[in-house]
């Protein structure tokens, strides 16, 4: 598929060894500067992508509350549109169990033949849009249906935030651009999960690279930015 589409950022946090969670739990890595550093990446960008293991693990917002600045569209990829009842980014602006601000619209993006009638329905009875794009060989949304489907609907600039599912499946497509890493000083070890998973069969054959990086402090943590670079 050779449709338009976004300018896509990868913006995470990860420890030392390259881990962004343990399994089932959330784990804070950010300091107080990478927080505000994200929220300002959410408000340069037309919209946020996450994975709907993020919400289900992590229940997140996806607002801009650290910083001013415009509310991005909130999207989740959700292949059998299994976002929870209760995620905080389905709560109706002002709602009194929300705790917080609420943002820009929210899109769910799920995959043909997964996503039942029922679910679509549910969400958007909770004022979210529902699209479904075919699905791939996984079974799973098919991220250049997905990104020619937000272009569509004004996205030139998208921040993908994980998790790592997510993460790894852009950069094996090559949809990835640009990526922002916070680098905690911690090491959580093997049973950990990864930010990115396998790229390939040959390692080093599809070793992605990042070009021109530039570092600076966040905090305690570093942020490691730059273009991203692909193996001919």
């Amino acid at each position: 598929m050779n449709a338009p589409r976004p300018l896509v950022t990868l913006h995470f946090a990860q420890t030392l060894d390259g881990r962004i969670a343990t399994p089932g739990e959330r784990v804070g890595l950010s300091t107080p500067a990478g927080i505000e550093h994200a929220h300002r990446a959410r408000a340069d960008h037309d919209a946020v992508l996450v994975g709907v293991r993020t919400v289900v693990i992590d229940d997140p917002l996806l607002t801009v509350r650290a910083c001013a600045g415009p509310q991005p569209l909130r999207v989740v990829l959700a292949s059998a549109l299994g976002v929870p009842e209760g995620a905080r980014l389905l709560m109706a602006p002002g709602h009194p169990s929300s705790g917080q601000p609420q943002g820009g619209r929210v899109l769910v993006i799920g995959a043909a033949g997964r996503a039942p009638d029922a679910a679509r329905a549910r969400l958007e009875e909770r004022g979210a849009e529902v699209v479904v794009v075919p699905a791939n060989d996984s079974g799973r949304v098919s991220l250049p249906h997905a990104l020619a489907a937000l272009h569509a609907r004004g996205v030139r600039r998208l921040l993908v935030e994980g998790g790592g599912m997510v993460l790894t499946s852009f950069l094996r497509a090559r949809l990835a651009d640009r990526a922002e890493v916070e680098i905690a000083p911690r090491l959580l070890g093997d049973t950990a999960i990864p930010a990115v998973g396998a790229l390939g069969e040959a390692p080093l054959a599809s070793a992605i690279d990042l070009r021109e990086p530039a570092v600076e402090l966040l905090g305690g943590n570093l942020l490691l930015r730059g273009d991203i670079g692909y193996p001919d």
